[in-house]
């Protein structure tokens, strides 16, 4: 029994004769009814009592025609989705995202809902290292982070590079009376410090820039994960140097930001992809939207 054959009998018993049905099926008669006997012989039952001027559908046959519906509604359910997934306009895109990032994706994410409001998005969180090794295993069809130095094999979208600054609590802001707080005041401090990362030279940087204004770092915290930092930040247990990213935080309220004069390197935000490698209709339109 196949799908076929499930067609021809719903349509048999939808149009209450096997003659009707052929005209609707455009086939000829003879066929159907074969097809209706041998559906009978292999159920080992009789699906529909003949008589010369009646025609009724037995329990099973009842039964049959029930699931001949569900199935053949879900079979259109699925070919409606298949063409919805070729065209581009339904499916599931996954994507990556470092916590650094985290707020420039929903950004990105508020202008493709508006185009395509039947994609499902899958967010995935992780550090650099974590989300580029998910992207190789396919796991992953994009990722936005921060650039590393290790980054041939992919394709990439270079977005607004982002300078470092130093953040503080609140509280504390009255210690930085200058807009522009020297390396040396920062060392007087605890540092919650972004722990290295592979591909990314930050950590090592600052070790060096603090080395060469002849100060030493009073690390208290490495964390990886900015959102953290930021939080722990505003808890007041130390301050941080990080990126300039537009932070959405309930902690926000409780930390103030400075510019670092002294600090001359900066991270660059990207979205990539594997390079030479394709990726679903869904997820191309989603990096054609960024910009």
């Amino acid at each position: 029994m196949d799908i076929r054959q499930l067609h021809y009998f719903r349509e048999i018993v939808k149009q209450a004769s096997i003659s009707k049905a052929a005209e609707v099926l455009h086939i000829a008669q003879p066929p159907l009814s074969q097809l209706l006997k041998k559906l009978e012989t292999e159920l080992g039952t009789t699906l529909i009592h003949r008589y010369r001027k009646k025609w009724e559908l037995t329990e099973t046959g009842e039964l049959l025609y029930q699931h001949a519906e569900q199935m053949l509604i879900q079979m259109q359910d699925v070919k409606q989705r298949i063409q919805e997934i070729e065209q581009g306009t339904a499916g599931t895109m996954r994507i990556g995202v470092s916590s650094a990032c985290s707020n420039m994706l929903i950004d990105y994410i508020s202008m493709y809902r508006a185009q395509f409001p039947n994609v499902k998005i899958s967010i995935i969180n992780g550090d650099s290292e974590d989300l580029l090794k998910r992207l190789e295993n396919r796991e992953l069809d994009l990722a936005l982070l921060l650039r590393t130095s290790n980054s041939e094999q992919y394709d990439m979208k270079i977005l607004k590079r982002q300078s470092y600054v130093l953040v503080v609590p609140t509280s504390w802001s009255p210690s930085f009376p200058s807009k522009h707080p020297t390396i040396e005041q920062i060392a007087q401090f605890p540092l919650i410090m972004l722990a290295a990362m592979e591909g990314h030279s930050f950590y090592e940087d600052l070790l060096k820039a603090f080395d060469e204004h002849h100060v030493k770092p009073n690390i208290i915290i490495e964390c990886k994960d900015i959102t953290m930092v930021v939080t722990l930040v505003s808890k007041g247990l130390g301050l941080s140097i990080i990126p300039r990213m537009d932070y959405t935080s309930p902690f926000l309220e409780h930390i103030t930001l400075f510019e670092l004069n002294q600090l001359n390197f900066s991270v660059e935000p990207v979205i990539v992809k594997l390079k030479d490698r394709s990726i679903s209709k869904i997820a191309a339109q989603f990096w054609k939207i960024v910009d």
